[in-house]
């Protein structure tokens, strides 16, 4: 892709890269031609999805304005939209079926992954093939005699003419495949302390790069893929793109929670890290942040020299939706602060509701992230904290100009919030980095912040903390764009969802029970009326549903509400109490059965019908969290993230997983799908 923008003319500097290069592709007033050749051969292994990923995303934003794209491409790889005007088609060759004679050796060499195969490796899938040992003079004696057919490079050897190797797999059956490929699998993995290296595999010779290129797609077509992502030692070595690659190339739906969807996701974000140790180092993190911490130790036990590591990370990771990533909040400055004595930071943070930002400060322990102090949200510091918290002491550079000595000053104590915050930095752009924040370095601790939350790094030995500062979480739209989508990221060890979810969101002290004499006697459903006293409702108004604890202005809690005349009925009967509004209509609870509805305003509200949202205020109780950690994720994420459309898909998952019949009430989605 650079190479083919950098031809195209497409400035990709440094400074330049992060522009849009579809807008400068689409300005051109001449016209151009763009021609690609082999383009199902595209990507590192012979198995990749690249091809596909070519011809269907990649090639669709190169051909714009007046710029025309012209690609070989094989049938079966046609996007199904293809105007038949725009595709030639052109006869198979029929001088490349390889002759029949060809030996063993070279029908094994073409089951190789990368085109380019260390001798080791080529007679390893002899032995997996033939059952045979051989030789590496052998196989060097049958490149010599097949040199029409074979090259023999630094890396190892590659067929002359790839369409030989790919008529060649061709002749195996499906059995035979998982077989060589298993055999290849336990061979690398068995044989990967040989190549162990701090750089990863690829940095230690012919055999580590196959390895690290290879090996994962070898694990796909050998049925063990999803066994290897589970090894962080393993993972660790394999560069993001082969993770990406054999992930798609494994599956169309992606899982979450495993190095595949973590590579995804940081890749949609603009993450690309530059070296296989910031690679692991990233890994390790993404881990970490969803308690898996099996994994995180294996990455960071695998060999590959971290550059840093997490100490603590309280954030809503890239793919995350749980709403326990959403507990720290959104930053918008840091600072170092002393309490009691400690070094801790003291973070400006916002609150947005209702189109509207409240901001506030906490203060947490630098060492552990703990939430130590606050949220305050008045001007001053309250009194009681007033002695706790003291500034840096800031140490004199210069000789005291009476006596000579180095000057200091004493601790300072300060009163008012914005005394905290008068040395820090200003926000770096948004645009550039996962966490803007400017980066604050306590001791030997990084602590980055922004809307995503709060975590903090620590370099490895003989790294720069000043440089991790400046490239720690830095986005490059990848030229290519997006990969593929992935599915979420949640704590490994959370429970299944419940109406407790609310707490998380919400705070117990906006959580508020019902009294039994509230209760109307109608209210029958006895598993409802329990809920109502020994949990209640949360006091919100979010993406327009309001619940209401306690009535507002118009409406009392358990008020009887008449099923409209004009509206289509539905099968409960009522009586029907409300407990809130959801986007102008009343939600109900139907006093028999528990059903949770909402309350159509008119005849005209089709695509908003009286379906029940839940069939009991335990599943609706349980939706909610779910429905607003999804609105409250989006909210975070930037301009045409293309998480934003995969956390509708998310939350209405979820959703369904909760209550199938409820979660299909249109009311859930509108706002997902219109806002």
């Amino acid at each position: 892709m650079h190479k083919a923008l950098s031809s195209l003319g497409v400035d990709l500097s440094p400074g330049e890269r992060g522009g849009d290069w579809r807008f400068t592709l689409g300005s051109w007033s001449e016209e151009r031609l763009l021609v690609l050749v082999n383009s199902h051969r595209a990507g590192l292994t012979r198995r990749s999805y690249e091809p596909e990923r070519l011809l269907h995303s990649t090639l669709p934003l190169l051909a714009r304005g007046k710029l025309a794209v012209l690609t070989d491409a094989r049938p079966e790889l046609l996007p199904s939209g293809a105007p038949a005007e725009a595709v030639f088609r052109l006869a198979e060759p029929t001088d490349l079926a390889p002759a029949p004679d060809l030996p063993a050796a070279l029908r094994a060499l073409a089951l190789a992954e990368p085109r380019s195969v260390p001798l080791p490796v080529w007679a390893e899938l002899v032995a997996a093939v033939t059952g045979e040992t051989v030789a590496a003079g052998e196989l060097t004696e049958v490149a010599r005699v097949h040199a029409d057919a074979v090259l023999v490079g630094s890396l190892g050897v590659s067929f002359v003419d790839e369409a030989v190797a790919e008529v060649l797999r061709h002749q195996f059956d499906s059995a035979e495949l998982t077989r060589v490929n298993r055999h290849m699998v336990t061979w690398l993995l068995r044989t990967s302390a040989d190549f162990r290296h701090p750089e990863g595999w690829a940095k230690a010779g012919a055999v580590g790069l196959y390895a690290a290129t290879g090996l994962a797609m070898h694990a796909v077509q050998a049925g063990t893929y999803e066994e290897l992502l589970r090894d962080g030692g393993v993972v660790a070595h394999l560069p993001q793109a082969s993770v990406m690659d054999s992930a798609r190339s494994h599956s169309f739906i992606i899982p979450g929670n495993s190095p595949a969807s973590d590579a995804l996701h940081l890749w949609n974000w603009g993450v690309v890290p530059r070296s296989q140790g910031e690679w692991a180092s990233w890994l390790h993190l993404m881990a970490w942040s969803r308690d898996d911490l099996a994994l995180a130790s294996s990455v960071a036990s695998s060999g590959v020299a971290l550059p840093w590591r997490v100490r603590w990370a309280r954030w809503r990771l890239p793919g995350g939706f749980h709403a326990r990533f959403l507990e720290a909040g959104r930053f918008i400055r840091l600072a170092e602060v002393r309490r009691q004595g400690r070094s801790a930071v003291a973070g400006l943070q916002k609150r947005v509701a209702g189109g509207s930002t409240d901001p506030y400060v906490t203060i947490r322990d630098v060492e552990t992230g703990e939430l130590v102090a606050g949220p305050w949200e008045q001007g001053e510091i309250p009194q009681e904290h007033g002695t706790e918290l003291t500034l840096p002491t800031a140490t004199a550079t210069a000789p005291s100009a009476s006596s000579g000595a180095q000057g200091s000053q004493s601790p300072e104590r300060p009163t008012r919030l914005a005394e905290l915050f008068g040395a820090s930095s200003p926000p770096r752009d948004n645009s550039a980095f996962l966490l803007p924040c400017a980066p604050l370095l306590v001791g030997d601790v990084l602590v980055f912040g922004g809307d995503l939350g709060l975590l903090a790094i620590q370099a490895a030995n003989g790294v720069d903390p000043s440089v991790l500062s400046d490239t720690f979480g830095s986005r490059r739209q990848p030229l290519s764009w997006e990969y593929s989508d992935a599915g979420p990221s949640t704590p490994v060890d959370a429970a299944p969802s419940s109406h407790s979810d609310l707490i998380a969101l919400f705070g117990e002290e906006d959580i508020f029970e019902a009294e039994p004499e509230e209760l109307p006697d109608e209210l029958t459903h006895q598993g409802t009326r329990d809920l109502f006293t020994d949990f209640g409702l949360p006091d919100m108004d979010e993406g327009g549903m309001a619940l209401l604890p306690y009535g507002d202005g118009e409406v009392e809690l358990f008020d009887e509400v008449d099923w409209p005349d004009d509206v289509e009925s539905v099968a409960d009967r009522g009586p029907f109490f409300q407990i809130g509004t959801w986007m102008g209509g009343e939600i109900v609870v139907d006093g028999p059965t528990g059903h949770i509805l909402r309350v159509p305003t008119g005849p005209d509200e089709e695509e908003l019908a009286g379906l029940p949202a839940a069939r009991s205020l335990e599943s609706f109780l349980t939706m909610v969290p779910l429905w607003v950690t999804g609105l409250r994720t989006r909210a975070l994420l930037p301009p045409g993230s293309p998480e934003r459309g995969q956390i509708t898909h998310w939350v209405l998952g979820a959703l369904a997983d909760v209550d199938a019949a409820g979660g299909e009430q249109p009311a859930w989605s509108y706002v997902l799908h219109n806002e």
